[in-house]
């Protein structure tokens, strides 16, 4: 069968903002007086285009420089090097993905080219994340402990995953045990110096614990991610208020498997998160000043998911796959309430070799989603037991035309139990020559429908913080965001290492759904009334800038650059919360044969925070110093300072600058396999 061959990115998206100033502060960092440098570097297995295997881009596996659409992929080695410890911490140097804290709870959401987290879909070996908020999924949830890669699709790519990845896919893959016994271990704690809540060197600890087996016809993993903090306040804050979290966030998680003699496998992933975070917070209390109260979440995630799959005799593939996740949360902050969702999801997918030239996959999905909001506080029923189902078949065809031109056209055909159905289509072309230039030019065009119908927190949620002054209520009447995205793309990919891509876009959105004043409507107390709405019309454009490449034998360089314009075209107003320049920078330097020091910067200019485009949020630039020691294959021991130069946010509302200020962390790293 001829060679699926290409590397693609079809990535749409949306935002914008202006610019600030970039500052780049000289970082000396001071070695051991005896440096031995190490022998030259290659790329190693894991992360060489040639041989990671991908298979978010087109739902079947393909090599990461032969998929048609373009993937960026987060390796194991880039996990540990940079020790995260949860997803949100191993998005945070991907180029095109931003990451905001999530408004009223602890937690972050991922932003990806101007496409606020709604428009995300986040997944676990591709089994939807529940959303913390009912629409927005806290990535700091997500614990990475038994993660192999992640896989980053940027833009409309619903033709393949739906309604939720109008903005763009996160696929995290959790690996698999490769040896007959393997016991790891990776403990590590730091604090904020003087800004730590209570006085101890480990105000935050970290600890990832993992046991698996592989025999002959099955294997069985468990992992334990384990994080505790004491949380931080931050300076020049009045009372008693704190900013960072404490309290604990654990993840427990199984991933088993049974090969039958006829190349049918199945496959049990359970999952359990539990989470207990609180912040301290003056509130004003007519007639008696201010009081200092407990703003506290308490959440438990239970996942089960199961994959049944085969591979024919004539090379063709079916698999099914079923999951469950209930998602139940205590929010006791200045309204007590109770959130329950329930989504489940049953997909069925064959894969199909026709020819020498054609693989054709097709597929069909149901999905259900729950949801129940409770406030105790004032006795309201906020979401009474709305449910949404909806169904969806897919197909796509991976077609080579000639040897250098590799075509996907594909589409989706959604019927949702409110909106309707809809026809979402797609279509990427990549141009391939390796005689243009040293390794291989590749040339990438893509046009696709990005399409969204309004969640259940849209459509009926009534947030009542009217002691606060205001109140967030959904909206009945919210009709589906549509785009049309298109996109083109050059990427260079380097014959001894690296690659460099430039990639423009533009998109156009049709009634994109965001929260807006509605100046005709009051709440209880007099309090402001912010429903959602559609935006008639949204426009986004920009380009993207992504170089890596090993400099000498000693250093690794990467490097991007985004430019993001995006824009309501009705009143010509920037899109809030969407910088216009982004920047981040990533240097490895190899001391020895077991010593590396990495250096990572990020960079955003000024953002909007009003529709009006009067209130301004500062650019900012951090750098993250990185060391790892290798003692033998066994132990490793690192540590780390992030956000160095101390950057940090005003706590006043109008300051997206990063919350935590510097952090010093330690930690040790142990694995044994037989």
């Amino acid at each position: 069968m001829m060679k699926f061959n290409q590397c693609t990115r079809s990535f749409f998206h949306k935002t914008a903002v202006r610019t600030g100033g970039l500052m780049f502060p000289v970082i000396c960092l001071s070695a051991f007086s005896q440096a031995v440098w190490a022998e030259p570097t290659k790329s190693s297995d894991e992360t060489s285009l040639e041989t990671v295997q991908v298979t978010t881009a087109t739902k079947t596996p393909r090599r990461l420089d032969e998929v048609p659409v373009q993937t960026t992929v987060v390796t194991r080695d880039d996990i540990e090097k940079t020790h995260a410890q949860n997803l949100a911490e191993a998005l945070k140097y991907v180029p095109g993905v931003q990451l905001k804290p999530i408004h009223g709870k602890t937690g972050e959401g991922v932003w990806i080219q101007g496409f606020d987290p709604d428009r995300v879909l986040i997944l676990v070996d591709g089994n939807p994340v529940s959303p913390s908020t009912g629409s927005t999924v806290d990535v700091t949830q997500v614990a990475i402990g038994d993660v192999e890669r992640i896989e980053i699709i940027k833009g409309a790519t619903s033709a393949l995953y739906g309604t939720s990845a109008m903005g763009g896919v996160v696929n995290v893959i959790t690996r698999e045990p490769t040896a007959n016994f393997r016991v790891s271990a990776d403990v590590s704690g730091g604090n904020w110096g003087e800004q730590s809540e209570k006085d101890n060197p480990l105000a935050k600890k970290h600890g990832n614990f993992e046991v698996s087996t592989k025999q002959d016809k099955w294997y069985g993993q468990v992992i334990a991610d384990l994080t505790e903090s004491d949380g931080f306040k931050a300076p020049d804050t009045a009372g008693e208020s704190t900013q960072g979290w404490n309290g604990h966030k654990n993840t427990v998680s199984g991933k088993f498997q049974y090969a039958f003699d006829n190349d049918l496998k199945v496959t049990l992933m359970p999952r359990y998160f539990d989470e207990d975070a609180a912040t301290l917070e003056d509130v004003a209390v007519p007639g008696f000043g201010n009081r200092t109260e407990e703003y506290r979440d308490k959440t438990q995630v239970t996942n089960i998911a199961t994959v049944v799959e085969q591979r024919l005799k004539n090379d063709w593939n079916w698999k099914i796959r079923a999951m469950w996740e209930g998602f139940d949360n205590d929010s006791n902050k200045a309204s007590h309430r109770k959130t329950f969702t329930d989504h489940s999801e049953a997909a069925a997918q064959l894969d199909m070799p026709l020819g020498d030239s054609h693989l054709v996959t097709v597929g069909a999905e149901f999905q259900y989603d729950y949801m129940d909001v409770k406030n105790l506080s004032t006795g309201t029923q906020e979401v009474a037991d709305e449910t949404k189902e909806s169904t969806s078949v897919f197909a796509q065809d991976s077609w080579f035309v000639t040897p250098n031109l590799e075509v996907l056209p594909g589409a989706r055909f959604h019927n949702d139990s409110r909106d309707g159905s809809h026809l979402a289509p797609m279509l990427n072309a990549m141009y391939s020559r390796q005689d243009w230039l040293p390794g291989r030019v590749n040339i990438r065009a893509g046009v696709g429908n990005g399409y969204r119908t309004p969640n259940l927190k849209e459509l009926y949620y009534l947030f009542d913080h009217s002691q606060l002054g205001y109140v967030v209520q959904g909206n009945k009447d919210l009709k589906p965001e549509s785009s049309i995205s298109y996109q083109l793309g050059l990427e260079w990919v380097f014959p001894d290492d690296g690659s460099l891509g430039v990639s423009l876009f533009h998109n156009d959105i049709d009634d994109l759904i965001a929260e807006a004043l509605n100046p005709n409507k009051v709440g209880p107390n007099g309090a402001a009334v912010y429903e959602y709405q559609n935006i008639e019309k949204a426009m986004t454009e920009g380009v993207e800038v992504v170089f890596r490449k090993p400099l000498g034998s000693y250093f690794r360089l990467d490097a991007s650059y985004n430019y993001l314009n995006a824009r309501d075209v009705d009143t010509k107003k920037v899109l809030v919360e969407r910088p216009e320049h982004e920047a981040k920078l990533g240097l490895d330097t190899y001391l020895w044969k077991v010593v590396t020091v990495t250096v990572k910067m990020n960079y955003e200019s000024d953002q909007y925070l009003d529709e009006a485009n009067d209130t301004v949020s500062p650019g900012y630039t951090t750098w993250d110093a990185i060391v790892n020691y290798d003692i033998n294959q066994d132990w490793r021991l690192y540590g780390g300072v992030n956000n160095v130069t101390d950057v940090q946010r005003k706590f006043d509302g109008t300051d997206f600058r990063p919350e935590a200020g510097r952090y010093v962390y330690l930690g040790v790293r142990f694995q044994y396999e037989d």
